[in-house]
């Protein structure tokens, strides 16, 4: 008789999804923290796809109507407001970054920021990795955001402190441009 092992899920299994969803929430904040850290700005192209993302999760949220009730409608007002956003600060204001800079509209499209992505967030899990969503381990789901903000804060005291880590040469290697504080050498 052959023996035959039969996979089990153990901690691996258990621990999967969240190690999954933790290292790619990992891999996106890094480089916001660092930029934010080392030009004191978040860069268009991370803008952009923040609203792409939301507005396809709107159309999926549409679709799928993974959320009823009151909570759908919130989480679909969430999911449209940073397209909304973008919209109405060029219809309004010629750009996003005038709109930005209007202390009304800024603040909102920062209240829009702060609602918003953990919804996408909440939308992809409750989509794609619906373990996540139903695990009951508190302390799991705490210890991942708390990795999540310990990557972001890393990155952003790598990024204000890059001439520790990286020379201009570095920056101009990348084909980006150099920090007002990158090291010469």
């Amino acid at each position: 008789m052959e023996a035959t092992s039969t996979p089990t899920r153990g901690a691996t299994g258990r621990y999967g999804p969240v190690a999954v969803a933790t290292i790619t929430m990992a891999l996106v904040t890094w480089p916001i923290a660092f930029n934010l850290g080392a030009y004191g700005a978040v860069f268009y192209d991370d803008v952009f796809r923040f609203v792409v993302a939301a507005t396809v999760a709107f159309a999926v949220a549409v679709a799928a109507s993974p959320y009823a009730g009151r909570a759908r409608w919130l989480a679909l007002a969430a999911l449209v407001a940073p397209a909304v956003w973008l919209v109405l600060s060029v219809l309004l204001f010629d750009s996003t970054a005038a709109a930005a800079s209007d202390p009304v509209f800024g603040v909102v499209g920062l209240v829009v920021a702060v609602v918003s992505i953990p919804t996408v967030l909440k939308l992809l899990m409750d989509l794609f990795v619906p373990e996540l969503t139903s695990l009951d381990d508190t302390r799991l789901m705490l210890a991942a955001a708390a990795m999540i903000a310990l990557v972001a804060a890393s990155g952003f005291a790598v990024g204000t402190n890059n001439d520790a880590f990286l020379t201009c040469d570095d920056f101009v290697i990348a084909g980006s441009t150099e920090p007002t504080n990158c090291s010469r050498g």
